[in-house]
């Protein structure tokens, strides 16, 4: 464990303030959810991944696709991956997605890049064609859909991708 020395004194309501370099090391941002655990005398704060919570769809859905497309499908939350499919799934599953898929994510559009080399993790590049299909859940961009492959994607191919994120979002709205 970390020890970021500083020291914080809780309210009157019980309310703590999480440092602002602590909040931006974790990317955590105003109104997002926090789960809390108790373990022996500590309180652990972590991130809520809405996404995190859905392995069993999640891991379905990459699998899926993968068996249709034959190509890496990678399901991310804004963190990291949660779950993935093919040849690059020992490569990424549960590292860090790179500020470049974030930036990709919060712009929330389908966004295709062909043959253009791009940080997958900070420090693991892909030059291939990728499709990157955010998932919006209640106005917010949570997560996306993510193709990796040699060949280029056929657009009913990124339709189905782009589908698939809707039911997600759907799914984590109901």
């Amino acid at each position: 464990m970390k020890l970021a020395g500083i020291v914080r004194r809780i309210d009157e309501l019980g309310r703590i303030v999480i440092p602002k370099e602590i909040r931006r090391t974790l990317h955590i941002k105003n109104g997002e959810n926090l789960e809390i655990f108790i373990d022996g005398n500590k309180v652990i704060l972590k991130k809520y991944s809405e996404l995190g919570n859905m392995q069993e769809l999640s891991d379905t859905i990459t699998e899926t696709l993968n068996s249709n497309l034959k190509t890496n499908i990678l399901i991310s939350d804004t963190d990291k991956f949660i779950s993935i499919s093919g040849p690059l799934k020992k490569k990424y599953l549960k590292e860090e997605i790179s500020e470049t898929i974030l930036k990709y994510i919060n712009g929330r559009k389908n966004v295709i890049l062909k043959d253009k080399k791009i940080n997958i993790t900070k420090d693991k590049t892909e030059n291939k064609n990728i499709f990157i299909s955010p998932i919006i859940s209640n106005g917010d961009a949570i997560g996306a859909i993510i193709i990796i492959s040699e060949k280029e994607m056929t657009s009913s191919n990124l339709e189905s991708v782009t589908l698939l994120a809707k039911v997600l979002a759907k799914h984590i709205e109901s």
